[in-house]
């Protein structure tokens, strides 16, 4: 099987980035792009360069082999023969250090309140890496350390603030590129918060080829029960609020029995578990990202 990932999920760099990360200014680029065709970067629609991890990897190489004393109208050949060097590069892993540029520059933007700055950030993101890179390496981060600030001075503000740009922002990309096939998740909350877990999660299990179907604002089981009763919904995805009612998690339980399908609860501690395994319910962790592996691999050993 190719290691190659599609190209939906392949990490594009502005020339800039790829100058800094190694040492090669944009003007050599371009010269070495024409004269040797030893890189050939995508273009945007309006003409910029973008470049991928391994067109990095190749410029390193080709400076390596400069060092060497190649001259570069050799180092083409040289490379897909394999005869490279070892690169030491200041860089440890594959692709540049760009995420941390951007969750610096986001930070500082949300703190500001800056919404010009925010949003100017987001387009600028969106231009070079595909959505569910983004979210899972910047809008993510951000938001969770949002939330754990909330209790300083300005931070439920500031968690709002986000919280609004980054519903507004993404919402809309959701059925972009939307998958034709794969398992169907229904996502509802039932919490009088409209914190963007849901519509973050129905984000990556789209990366993870599952189709999400998220309802904003609040939604109640009973108001789920008019439709979870169709057999298209392999599971159902259920935020409550951190202090949920009993009351409410039998309905849900309810809810369960009733449309058959698998329900997971979000918002609520570990230690709650037990409650939610006998009324048939499925506990879900904070970590967005393994909830979403959770809900992948059940229904994945359930559809095969």
């Amino acid at each position: 099987m190719s290691n190659v990932p599609p190209e939906s999920q392949t990490a594009y760099y502005p020339i800039r980035v790829v100058s800094s990360e190694t040492g090669v200014n944009a003007i050599t680029l371009r010269a070495w792009e024409r004269r040797y065709g030893l890189i050939t970067p995508k273009r945007t629609a309006k003409g910029h360069r973008l470049y991928t991890a391994d067109d990095i990897k190749t410029i390193r190489q080709v400076v390596a082999l400069l060092n060497r004393g190649i001259p570069v109208s050799q180092a083409q050949a040289m490379i897909e023969n394999g005869e490279t060097p070892e690169i030491r590069s200041k860089t440890t892993s594959s692709a540049p250090s760009q995420w941390q540029h951007y969750r610096s520059s986001l930070a500082t933007a949300v703190h500001a309140l800056d919404a010009l700055a925010v949003t100017a950030l987001f387009t600028e993101v969106a231009q070079f890496f595909p959505l569910p890179l983004a979210t899972r390496y910047l809008y993510l981060p951000q938001y969770q350390q949002l939330k754990e600030s909330r209790q300083l001075a300005g931070g439920t503000a500031r968690l709002r603030f986000f919280t609004s740009v980054l519903q507004a922002k993404l919402a809309s990309q959701l059925y972009d590129e939307y998958p034709t096939e794969g398992p169907e998740v229904l996502l509802a909350n039932s919490s009088h918060d409209d914190d963007p877990d849901l519509l973050l999660l129905a984000l990556l299990l789209r990366q993870h080829g599952l189709r999400p179907l998220w309802l904003n604002g609040q939604t109640t089981p009973q108001q789920l029960s008019e439709i979870t009763t169709e057999p298209r919904w392999q599971a159902i995805v259920i935020q409550v609020s951190a202090n949920a009612e009993s009351q409410l998690l039998a309905s849900i339980g309810a809810l369960s029995n009733e449309c058959g399908h698998p329900v997971f609860i979000g918002g609520l501690t570990e230690s709650e578990q037990p409650d939610l395994l006998q009324r048939g319910l499925i506990w879900l962790q904070s970590d967005l990202h393994q909830a979403s592996l959770t809900i992948r691999d059940m229904l994945t050993g359930l559809t095969t």
